[in-house]
């Protein structure tokens, strides 16, 4: 009898949309037993009328998450039949894609069951597809939602870009305000964004619910920013803290990481700002499930130490499918330490360097430095050039707590292995400034980057930086060629490099 009842309770969820009866948020009680019993939906993909039926198509695709990292980026490609699936093995509400289809088309799309998208490349006539259009077609259990919500995308897109830029711009304004004219303004704004989304659902009655919930989850998330260290007035908070996200999406995940990020900038009611402090603080601020999606995003505050903080949070977790997501957390965060430890165990000390103290050489191909006074500037970069002689050098400043450089990394590190034969050294040059040795070393470690990775005391990399006209923020870029030319403008982005392009910035 019981897995019969589950059984219906999942079938009558996935026809929610055709009966126009509102799903589960996030936060709904029901969400346990929904996701503990359906299977991971797959999204398919189908490219039809190619010129070159034989020829594969690359696809990109990053799907939004929660707690440890916002997005995890990956790759695929169509087999010879202009197919590929794609199984979504995080089981999360409604989880939000930006997906990449070779030249054809880019999209945010939601799975919650199973979607497919069909791109006739004969109709796109030679254009990329942005979100929706002419030879874009979604289909299946998520396919109506897909529609509807691609559209809106696309549905006056500038005027609603400028409330929200509005929306920004209060937030370095806000003290000069009353806090009821504030309120006032900050309710103009909600109007007015409402007007605009009822105007879209006339034609999409079926997902009202969607549109205003997601408008409403980018609202909520970016009035959090507004207040650090100081607490919301009462009414506001309870609008903010009554809010529940249907979607593992841009807009549903930052409203929690927002929202964390505000509790977190209060005074906990113990005084303790350690982790019990922080557990304690979200229980006795939220409901239980609110509270549960929270502590994901303590995860990644508290991974130097994960052995020990991850089991507090995750015994503190009562939701099924968060524990999951926390215990999954673990796992990984374990089995990529040993393998980090086991790299750092095969590495060897290298001779005496004039670019800063040897630290040790990884098996795959990374030499480890770390600079914490130089003589001069110049005369460090004379012995960097002078180390690699006749090459070709790219200098990539970066930072262990930058997201874009993170995400970048691995583009470089890809480039790096498929164009061994060019005459190319990378340097990574790290920042000291908000990170530890022992986590730059790790970080190091858990991408396998191969080539010099510099360890460097922050105002050296400003000295640096000034002396090579590369001032700003990370990751910044600076090619030096062989001839000693350098240029801070040449490379904005490792990712827009293929080989011919990277030859081009290094005057190959």
């Amino acid at each position: 009898m019981k897995n019969l009842l589950v059984v219906l309770f999942v079938l009558c969820c996935t026809k929610l949309n055709a009966l126009n009866i509102t799903p589960l948020t996030m936060e709904d009680k029901k969400v346990d037993a929904y996701l503990m019993a359906r299977k991971p939906a797959k999204l398919l993909i189908q490219i039809k009328n190619l010129k070159d039926e034989s020829k594969k198509i690359d696809i990109g695709y990053t799907l939004v998450k929660l707690g440890t990292g916002f997005q995890s980026k990956k790759y695929t490609e169509t087999d010879v039949n202009g197919v590929a699936e794609i199984t979504l093995q995080d089981n999360l509400p409604y989880q939000q894609i930006w997906l990449q289809v070779g030249n054809y088309l880019y999209a945010g799309i939601y799975v919650n069951e199973g979607l497919t998208i069909t791109v006739d490349v004969q109709k796109l006539q030679g254009k990329e597809a942005y979100m929706i259009g002419d030879g874009i077609e979604y289909v299946g259990i998520d396919g109506e939602l897909n529609t509807a919500m691609n559209e809106k995308v696309v549905f006056k897109q500038t005027e609603r870009n400028n409330l929200f830029e509005q929306l920004s711009k209060l937030r370095e304004v806000r003290k000069s305000y009353s806090e009821k004219t504030f309120s006032g303004k900050l309710d103009s704004i909600r109007a007015e964004l409402a007007k605009m989304d009822n105007e879209f659902t006339k034609d999409h009655p079926n997902y009202r619910w969607a549109v205003q919930n997601e408008t409403s989850s980018e609202f909520y998330g970016t009035v959090c920013l507004f207040y650090s260290l100081e607490a919301m007035p009462d009414q506001l908070f309870k609008e903010v803290s009554n809010h529940k996200p249907y979607f593992t999406s841009n807009e549903g995940s930052l409203y929690y990481r927002y929202l964390h990020s505000y509790t977190l900038s209060l005074p906990t009611k113990s005084g303790n700002n350690g982790i019990k402090g922080y557990l304690k603080q979200f229980d006795s601020l939220y409901t239980s499930e609110k509270s549960n999606i929270l502590k994901l995003f303590l995860l990644p505050i508290f991974n130097e130490d994960f052995a020990k903080n991850y089991p507090s949070i995750i015994n503190s977790i009562g939701t099924k499918w968060c524990k999951r997501i926390a215990s999954n957390e673990l796992v990984v965060a374990t089995n990529t330490q040993i393998r980090i430890d086991s790299i750092f165990a095969l590495g060897k000390k290298m001779k005496v360097s004039n670019i800063g103290t040897s630290l040790m050489k990884l098996p795959f191909g990374a030499e480890l430095y770390q600079l914490d006074s130089v003589k001069s500037i110049e005369a460090f970069l004379i012995s960097l050039k002078s180390k690699f002689a006749n090459k070709a050098l790219i200098l990539d400043f970066w930072a262990t707590w930058c997201a874009p450089c993170l995400s970048d990394l691995p583009f470089s590190k890809g480039l790096h292995e498929k164009n061994k034969d060019l005459a190319i050294e990378y340097i990574y040059v790290c920042t000291s400034s908000g990170s530890a040795l022992s986590i730059w070393k790790k970080k190091v470690a858990e991408l396998e980057i191969p080539g010099i990775h510099i360890y460097v005391e922050d105002k050296i990399v400003s000295q640096l930086k000034r002396a090579l006209n590369a001032e700003g923020g990370f990751p910044t870029y600076v090619v030096i060629e062989a001839n000693g030319k350098t240029s801070s403008k040449a490379i904005s982005r490792m990712e827009m490099l293929d080989r011919e392009g990277l030859k081009k910035v290094v005057g190959l």
